[in-house]
């Protein structure tokens, strides 16, 4: 019996309809879409080497989570937070060591909110300074309170920490909350200053007093149980240029940089260093709003036969080339940006 022409024609429709759905089914394969609510300030943090990452929520969570990936069609800007909506794929085959499981890729920006930075005691670093009435010296316990999230967090003097508060009815009034840390061994002294101090803030009642940059934390009874400092404009160069700084961090890619590093002369403005294959030296200004400005940089003119070091050489003296750059101080890395973007990051030398 023949099968007809009509026949034909309607078993290549249906084939053909079959085929579509399972190339529609394979390209959706392990894809999802998720709402994200993105923080305004990025944030370092450790992947495979030192980089900088967003801070977010998935759909209606509770809790901030470092996002170590990149979203592909999403230009964070910071001072913003976002609540977008992202299309998560699991990559197919053998995936790279250091790569994500998943790829992103933006859908849509639900709302973008900027959020103005508070005053005073908020989102500012505070460096522990007395605790219980004894002096601490070590500079290594520090905080910062959020009051978008209502949260506190920095390094217990070992340990990474973070806990909630609430605001009380009194004038910078706050209960802290028990809180949560990494669980890192340190020495015998740096572990009871941070024993002591997470005992101080945990489930505790305060009263918060600011007297220029300083900060009390007094109880009940009036009696200072923490003091802190905020450093300022002074303190802070005079750690940075106290200090050598080797390269750890070229456009988010950590790796061992050589002789790559940067030290400034505080008393006359001047910065040298080794961009990877030649030395540079020059001169900065730098602004109370923690930006600065490299200018009349040099260097030698060695051959550079390194293909590596010469990338590293020419990407670091086009960033110290009149470029007007942001820069902050985060524990023991010096970071500079370039339109919100971290571009190098350097280590205090050993």
């Amino acid at each position: 019996m023949s099968i007809t022409k009509f026949e034909t024609m309607k078993r290549f429709k249906k084939m053909y309809v079959f085929m579509m759905l399972l190339l529609v089914s394979a390209f959706t394969y392990g894809q999802e879409t998720i709402k994200m609510t993105v923080k305004e300030n990025k944030v370092p943090c450790q992947g495979v080497a030192p980089m900088e990452c967003l801070e977010v929520k998935y759909d209606n969570g509770k809790d901030w989570e470092l996002f170590y990936d990149h979203i592909e069609g999403f230009n964070f800007e910071k001072g913003n937070r976002y609540e977008i909506i992202v299309i998560r794929t699991k990559r197919q085959g053998i995936v790279p060591a250091d790569a994500s499981s998943y790829l992103y890729k933006l859908k849509s920006i639900v709302s973008t909110k900027p959020v103005t930075k508070a005053n005073g005691i908020y989102n500012t670093k505070m460096i522990l300074t007395r605790l219980n009435g004894k002096t601490i010296n070590s500079k290594s316990v520090y905080m910062t309170i959020d009051p978008t999230n209502e949260t506190i967090s920095g390094k217990s003097g070992c340990n990474n920490f973070n806990a909630k508060y609430k605001k009380l009815n009194s004038k910078n009034g706050i209960q802290i909350s028990a809180g949560a840390g990494t669980l890192m061994a340190c020495n015998d002294a740096a572990m009871k200053v941070e024993r002591d101090f997470l005992d101080a803030i945990k489930d505790k009642k305060y009263k918060i007093v600011k007297k220029k940059n300083v900060v009390q934390f007094k109880n009940s009874k009036n009696k200072t149980i923490m003091e802190f400092s905020i450093p300022t404009q002074n303190d802070l160069w005079s750690y940075i240029g106290k200090n050598d700084w080797k390269l750890i961090s070229l456009e988010n890619v950590g790796q061992d940089y050589g002789r790559a590093s940067i030290k400034f002369n505080i008393a006359e403005k001047k910065v040298n260093g080794n961009s990877g294959c030649n030395n540079f030296f020059g001169s900065y200004t730098a602004s109370s709003d923690n930006t600065i400005q490299f200018s009349n940089i040099a260097s030698t003119r060695m051959a550079c036969l390194n293909e590596e070091a010469n990338k590293t050489e020419q990407k670091i003296l086009s960033f110290l080339n009149d470029k007007k750059l942001r820069f902050d101080v985060a524990d023991q890395t010096l970071n500079f940006y370039l339109d919100n973007k971290l571009v190098m990051m350097f280590g205090v030398a050993k």
